[in-house]
């Protein structure tokens, strides 16, 4: 068990590049029930088999909440990082509002991509949602969800 405190830094409230960014990188996430046991998916779309956000250029990058159980956070920022990464990410804007439960199924912000960082540089950042939980007494439960941003990414031969 860990003993240090998960940090929860702000992104930067300005966009990090002032140019408009054309790309847009989409990261979902879901839950999903297989062979009795739960499991956290989060992919990049258009690339299966990555769990983590390449960041290969400037760009936009849009957190996607799918399923019917996961939300936004209502009490905590959408997206924190792990460290002072202000340079790099920033200018966020929260979509796709449900106006039943009141919170929000989507979260885009602004990378600037690490030109000239070392290759397979990760930026740790969290995901703060709350997970519904219908039944006798229905109820919302805090998760904080920890993927990678490598900024930029390996090198991955096609």
């Amino acid at each position: 068990m860990s003993r240090c405190p998960l940090a929860h830094v702000p992104l930067a409230p300005k966009p990090p590049v002032t140019s408009s960014c054309d790309r847009k990188v989409v990261f979902e996430v879901a839950l999903s029930a297989e062979g009795g046991s739960v499991q956290l998916i989060m992919r990049q779309r258009d690339r299966d088999d990555q769990e983590y956000i390449a960041i290969d250029e400037d760009c936009e990058v849009v957190i996607l909440l799918r399923g019917d159980q996961l939300y936004l956070s209502k009490e905590f920022d959408a997206i924190t990082m792990k460290n002072d990464f202000k340079f790099f990410y920033g200018g966020g804007a929260y979509g796709e509002y449900d106006p039943k439960t009141g919170r929000y199924r989507s979260f885009a912000f602004h990378a600037r991509y690490n030109k000239g960082g070392k290759v397979g540089t990760t930026h740790g950042f969290n995901i703060n949602v709350d997970l519904w939980q219908p039944g006798g007494k229905p109820e919302w439960i805090p998760l904080t969800i920890d993927p990678d941003i490598k900024n930029p990414p390996p090198y991955i031969s096609l």
